[in-house]
């Protein structure tokens, strides 16, 4: 079964290897995050939408993987033993500066206070300290607040970029088994149900980044998420889709299979395309306040 309806189209040997390599790479690169994090135990100091965030994102954009490693990578087991062994599972006092005297993140530790100096201006002028405080994952709140502003950036693509994937690749597979079409096509119920899908699992993965941090599970806080990344995920999938469009319609003529690697490689760079597009939107609504900064 194929997006068009025209013959049957056989994807060059050469074609289908290369895109085996891409796909293998990005299966490697979320595999080795998601490895470290289960090894690191990040359940225990990482936001835990972020456990998945960061796999998904390095399934397609390989560089999500120094991303991780140093902007979003868990304490490691040992000192989170020495933290638990210290008898104080909330956030206390500790030395984050280096040798310069300069603040850096990477040893911003599940140690460092939840100050509103340490926290995303947003959150600590509406929504108070307390909404960190006690949580098991202050020092990545406090780290975000140090970070530069293009990481606060990026990470907060990948919430977006996370939903959209998920998002394309059940609706892919729906329209697949169903074989809804449109004027004969599968392209158009595809962007359409892809769409709906990536929106409902963008507001859900926003939803478990602002309701941990704000402390507030709801129906208001749904509206919030809904609010952040309805612009956020629409800039994602306008150059996913303008990808999807060129390669499906204008080089391909609706021959290519959806069940062939060329197809989900193709699909693998429209996702980059859509991180880049998503880049601008973003940061906007960061410097507005209307998405707030994720961890």
């Amino acid at each position: 079964m194929h997006h068009g309806s025209g013959a049957h189209y056989h994807v060059p040997l050469a074609l289908t290897i290369v895109s085996g390599v891409f796909l293998l790479l990005g299966a490697l690169c979320g595999l080795a995050v998601l490895g470290d994090i289960v090894w690191r135990r990040g359940w225990r100091s990482m936001m835990g939408i972020m456990i998945l965030v960061y796999p998904i994102n390095a399934l397609y954009a390989f560089p999500t993987v120094l991303l991780y490693w140093k902007f979003g990578r868990p304490t490691a087991p040992l000192q989170q033993a020495d933290d638990r062994e210290g008898g104080d599972n909330k956030c206390s006092r500790h030395d984050s500066r280096n040798d310069s005297g300069v603040v850096d993140p990477q040893t911003i530790s599940s140690t460092t206070p939840a100050t509103p100096a340490a926290l995303p201006k947003s959150v600590s002028e509406n929504r108070g300290v307390g909404a960190y405080g006690d949580a098991p994952h202050c020092h990545h709140h406090a780290a975000a607040a140090s970070r530069p502003m293009w990481v606060t950036v990026f990470v907060g693509v990948a919430h977006c970029g996370a939903g959209c994937v998920l998002g394309d690749v059940v609706g892919e597979w729906l329209v697949h088994g169903t074989n809804a079409t449109i004027n004969g096509q599968m392209i158009w119920p595809c962007l359409l149900v892809d769409y709906a899908f990536a929106l409902l699992f963008g507001v859900a993965f926003q939803y478990f980044s602002i309701a941990p941090m704000s402390g507030e599970y709801g129906v208001k806080t749904v509206w919030r998420a809904a609010k952040a990344d309805i612009l956020s995920l629409t800039s994602f999938e306008v150059g996913a889709f303008a990808w999807m469009i060129i390669y499906q319609v204008g080089i391909f003529e609706y021959k290519l299979e959806m069940t062939t690697w060329t197809y989900w490689w193709l699909m693998q760079m429209g996702m980059n395309l859509g991180y880049a597009t998503a880049v601008p939107m973003n940061w906007w609504l960061l410097t507005k306040g209307i998405k707030e900064p994720c961890c």
